[in-house]
């Protein structure tokens, strides 16, 4: 996600002051992020070039989230939430890197997210995240899913878009596409970001 620059460029948003300060003051130690910008209320412009964005979504507020996600549609997600209900919702729609964090996490776990989601990975707190409870069990999915679609899951959750997956497996796009729309059915997600934390949680590939 970063390979154009060095220094990975995050965005941090939170309606209270003493919150962007704080999270800025746990990442600016980080040789790999530069804080380019504090957000209050969404209004980072689209063109301004961010590979991160850190948000403190407080008491369940997820518009601007929602917003802002939209806004900045290439950037990994760093979400601090008060609850797995919220956390729930942040994750069904995501469909990037993304990590869910309970608004308590400190400087270690917010800065590890951050690396996590620059490197394309899912990061989640199993407080504020925790397992779909519709969910089958772990050898239903392992019994459900093909070889092939065990291979796709993994090439998504390292990030890979549909014609890379193509090109590492020897496989049309038209059939990738197949096997992910397969693999969201099978794991009843809504999203590709939702289908590998479900995937990583019954053990079907390792993060």
């Amino acid at each position: 996600m970063t390979s154009a620059r060095q220094v990975a460029r995050v965005a941090i948003a939170s309606p209270y002051p003493s919150v962007r300060a704080g999270l800025r003051a746990m990442l600016t130690p980080l040789e790999a992020v530069e804080v380019v910008a504090d957000i209050i209320g969404g209004d980072l412009d689209p063109s301004d070039a961010v590979d991160v964005l850190v948000i403190d979504i407080a008491q369940g507020e997820l518009a601007e989230f929602e917003h802002m996600s939209t806004t900045l549609a290439h950037a990994a997600i760093v979400a601090l939430v008060d609850d797995s209900d919220a956390g729930r919702r942040v994750l069904t729609s995501a469909g990037r890197p993304i990590a869910i964090l309970s608004r308590e996490a400190g400087p270690s776990e917010i800065s590890a997210a951050v690396l996590g989601v620059l490197s394309g990975l899912i990061v989640l707190d199993p407080t504020v995240a925790p397992m779909d409870t519709k969910a089958s069990p772990l050898t239903d999915y392992d019994q459900t899913l093909t070889e092939r679609e065990r291979q796709v899951i993994e090439l998504v959750a390292l990030g890979l878009p549909n014609k890379s997956i193509a090109v590492e497996l020897g496989i049309s796009e038209h059939t990738v596409k197949f096997h992910v729309a397969s693999i969201l059915d099978k794991l009843d997600a809504a999203s590709r970001t939702e289908a590998v934390a479900i995937a990583a949680r019954h053990g079907l590939l390792a993060l």
